[in-house]
């Protein structure tokens, strides 16, 4: 096994977790460490764990069957990027659009940053021009 094979089982079941409704609140968050800085989420958010929880609580209430694929996953040292497609149903408010049961998929790439095999930074970049054009009534 390779030496970062650790770290792309973690980003796999990171994924697998956030989106299995049944148990992501349970244990997505588990993931980060209470240290966690996030970068590139919406600017009013603070840029820690609590601002990042409620920018993903904000999601899976507006989306609730919403799943991240992994496309590709690159390792370096205690580095993952990965390119990914989002995609779900519009079922709840976002950004202050009302739910128009529409359905999205748009493309993003993020980087986890680890330590002791949980993230402490996260730099996140997600075509959202594509996702408001794809909900519009």
């Amino acid at each position: 096994m390779s030496a970062n094979e650790p770290l792309r089982e973690i980003v796999r079941k990171l994924a697998k977790t956030f989106n299995d409704p049944q148990t992501r609140e349970m244990s997505y968050f588990e993931f980060y460490d209470d240290s966690l800085i996030i970068h590139g989420f919406p600017t009013n958010l603070p840029r820690n764990k609590e601002g990042f929880k409620q920018f993903i609580y904000l999601l899976w209430n507006a989306f609730p069957d919403i799943r991240i694929i992994f496309d590709d996953i690159i390792i370096e040292e205690n580095k993952v990027v990965c390119r990914y497609t989002l995609l779900g149903t519009h079922k709840g408010e976002f950004l202050g659009m009302p739910p128009t049961n529409k359905t999205f998929r748009v493309n993003g790439m993020t980087i986890f940053y680890f330590q002791d095999k949980k993230c402490v930074q996260r730099w996140n970049l997600v075509n959202m021009t594509s996702l408001i054009e794809q909900l519009k009534p």
